[in-house]
């Protein structure tokens, strides 16, 4: 029987994904593999292990990949580390970057305070004034997936280094103009325009970070700690702007700024890890449309992306109307409207308490339910209560709105495939955002037309109303957080793969099923979850259809963009639950399926082997096979003014049908 041989390169690139901290090491970088011979295949290590690589860090590798910990992943690893909401401040890379987030969010709350207080002092205008929250946040919405599209194209490390260098350029430029006395209120709106680019280059790429940090049962802790960064920051770093504004002036926020992301940039330079093999890297137009083509054809993250959205509006209220209810019915100055602010932040930390002891006893549905009418009761609260009460309210809504966006965000970072978790990130963030832009106006159109009061009442109704009925009919989908979406290993050996511009498209593919008549109505079902996979990972079209004189015969067919997508889609964009998917419907099958592509009839090809008209090609590469039976002849057409190319066996076999590969 031959031993499925996987290519160094191919392991090293899995692992490169997954492990954080020390190098990993493959013996010596040949292919040999722990019971394996130097330069040969690898023992098999059990039934459900197909190889085995040994790695110095964590790894977060499927169960067919064993790592060797090192004594930091152990401690992490334990079952106290599993149940501490702190356990990702163990792995000191994620500490050191967590340390560096929150110290930029300070920062830049502190500098749009200080830039809105330069303003005043100059005598700028009330709509200049507001201009600075339009500087600080339109780079997001501008740029927010195209910084998508960047991480999940580049090295993430040396992403998130350029965001904080851009952001520490902006910032200490500011600080230096400041100090000499030379700033004026366009240079100033200039320079926050510029390090929002870096924040916005920066959000959607730490996302993303996370889950290569810290361990996947961690991911939740860890990303209900990056919002502590947020809510914080949002806390913390106003209250300390007006102390230093009173104390030394605005040009000494804008020196504390800088100086915060003078360290971000060094926090990423300690960062130390394996540099990221950067497979096929697709262009950029390609690339963004990819991302927003896999969110909508992926049933779990579009519903999580439903579920921000019904929350995000209403919840909009308070972070829109509270400084004119604190003004106006509480009558309260700028000092009790921080200490209001105070209030939310101190409700957002106690969330990373309150949401594991929820996640112990509910379910992410319930969480929900639990956290918006929670987060509605606050919003009433500050509308009917006297101060005292307001605190309280916001305490409570503080905890709910931590609850919520942690279980969004984590359930999103779990769902995503690796390759696009970024844009994935990215769009989520757009939704939030747009969401408080679309929200805000609205509540504060209430809030002129009759007040404040009105406003709080009406969304605090639907938070306690609408959004947990709305769960009973879009509920979080189940099995949300729990995929396989680990990388898959196969290598498509296409020997026509660098003869075909990579820019060449649309390429249609068209694969043929012979399928039993009683198992026909369970393959159109299977199909359906084949071509979600497909549109997910680079389809742009697909029908199933079967031929008339033939009912047991099917044809799939499909559409790529570009020949360059479609390597990306065989080699680089199926997961295992893609695979499995597609497992699921080939068992129902009862021959060899095949495959014929289609290119434009203009598209020229260099020394690809024309082969007989009236044949197809197998599909062998996807089907489960025997390892010892030898890989089918291949074999292209030319029809119908494309032209047709085949498809071969692939060097590395596929593992058996249960095992899911990374």
């Amino acid at each position: 029987m031959r031993t499925p041989y996987f290519h160094p390169d191919s392991i090293r690139a899995a692992c490169d994904d997954d492990v954080s901290g020390a190098a990993c090491r493959h013996g010596d970088g040949a292919g040999r593999r722990v019971g394996g011979r130097m330069g040969g295949p690898p023992q098999r290590t059990g039934p459900r292990q197909w190889g085995r690589i040994e790695c110095w860090g964590r790894t977060t590798a499927p169960e067919h990949i064993t790592a060797v910990p090192t004594s930091e992943q152990k401690a992490v690893s334990s079952g106290m580390a599993k149940s501490s909401p702190w356990a990702p401040f163990r792995i000191r890379a994620y500490l050191i970057l967590w340390l560096a987030q929150l110290g930029a969010n300070i920062g830049g709350w502190m500098q749009t305070v200080g830039a809105q207080w330069f303003l005043v002092e100059v005598g700028a205008s009330a709509v200049f004034i507001t201009l600075v929250q339009t500087a600080t946040t339109a780079p997001s919405l501008l740029f927010g997936l195209p910084a998508g599209v960047m991480a999940d194209s580049y090295d993430r490390r040396h992403v998130l280094l350029a965001a904080n260098l851009i952001a520490a350029g902006a910032s200490t430029v500011l600080a230096v103009v400041s100090f000499l006395h030379v700033l004026t209120p366009v240079g100033l709106l200039a320079c926050t325009f510029l390090l929002g680019c870096g924040m916005a280059l920066n959000a959607p790429t730490w996302q993303a970070v996370i889950p290569s940090l810290v361990p996947r049962k961690q991911i939740p802790a860890a990303t209900a700690l990056g919002s502590v960064t947020i809510n914080a920051a949002r806390a913390l770093g106003p209250a300390f702007a007006g102390f230093l504004v009173a104390l030394a002036g605005t040009s000494a926020v804008f020196a504390v700024n800088a100086a915060a992301y003078v360290l971000s940039v060094v926090a990423v330079l300690t960062w130390k890890r394996p540099a990221k093999r950067v497979g096929r890297r697709e262009p950029f137009r390609s690339a963004l449309f990819s991302g927003m083509r896999y969110t909508k054809a992926a049933p779990h993250v579009n519903r999580i992306m439903l579920r921000t959205a019904l929350f995000i509006v209403p919840a909009s209220a308070i972070w829109a109307l509270l400084p004119v209810e604190a003004h106006g019915r509480l009558h309260m100055g700028s000092g009790g409207y921080g200490v209001l602010l105070a209030c939310l932040g101190v409700g957002a930390l106690s969330g990373v308490f309150v949401l594991p002891w929820l996640r112990r006893r509910i379910s992410s549905n319930k969480i929900v339910v639990v956290a918006s009418i929670a987060y509605g009761a606050g919003t009433v609260g500050a509308a009917l209560l006297p101060s005292w009460g307001v605190g309280v309210s916001l305490v409570v809504a503080g905890i709910a709105w931590m609850c919520n966006f942690t279980t969004f965000n984590s359930l999103l970072q779990l769902t995503l495939a690796p390759w696009v978790r970024a844009r994935g990130m990215a769009i989520y963030l757009l939704i939030v955002m747009a969401g408080q832009a679309l929200g805000s106006p609205l509540w504060g159109t209430i809030a002129t037309l009759w007040t404040a009061q009105i406003s709080f009442l009406v969304a605090g109704g639907l938070l306690l109303v609408f959004v947990p009925i709305s769960v009973r009919f879009w509920p979080i989908r189940p099995r949300t957080g729990e995929l396989d979406r680990s990388h898959d290993l196969i290598t498509h050996n296409l020997s026509m793969a660098n003869s075909v511009d990579p820019r060449t498209g649309p390429i249609e593919i068209q694969v043929s099923y012979r399928v039993h008549p009683d198992k026909a109505p369970a393959f159109v079902t299977a199909m359906d979850a084949v071509r979600l996979s497909r549109m997910r990972t680079g389809a742009n079209f697909w029908e199933l259809t079967h031929r008339l004189e033939d009912p047991g015969l099917f044809f799939e067919r499909y559409s790529v963009p570009s020949w360059g997508e479609y390597l990306l889609q065989e080699t680089q964009r199926m997961t295992g639950h893609d695979r499995a998917n597609l497992r699921a419907a080939l068992r129902l099958t009862s021959d060899e399926p095949r495959v014929r592509r289609e290119l434009p009839a203009d598209a020229p090809i260099a020394g690809v082997p024309r082969m007989p008209d009236d044949e197809d090609h197998p599909m062998g590469d996807l089907r489960p096979r025997d390892p010892d039976m030898p890989p089918a002849e291949n074999s292209g057409t030319q029809n119908s003014g494309r032209q047709n190319s085949e498809r071969q066996e692939p060097g590395t076999q596929e593992p058996p049908a249960g095992d899911q590969t990374a």
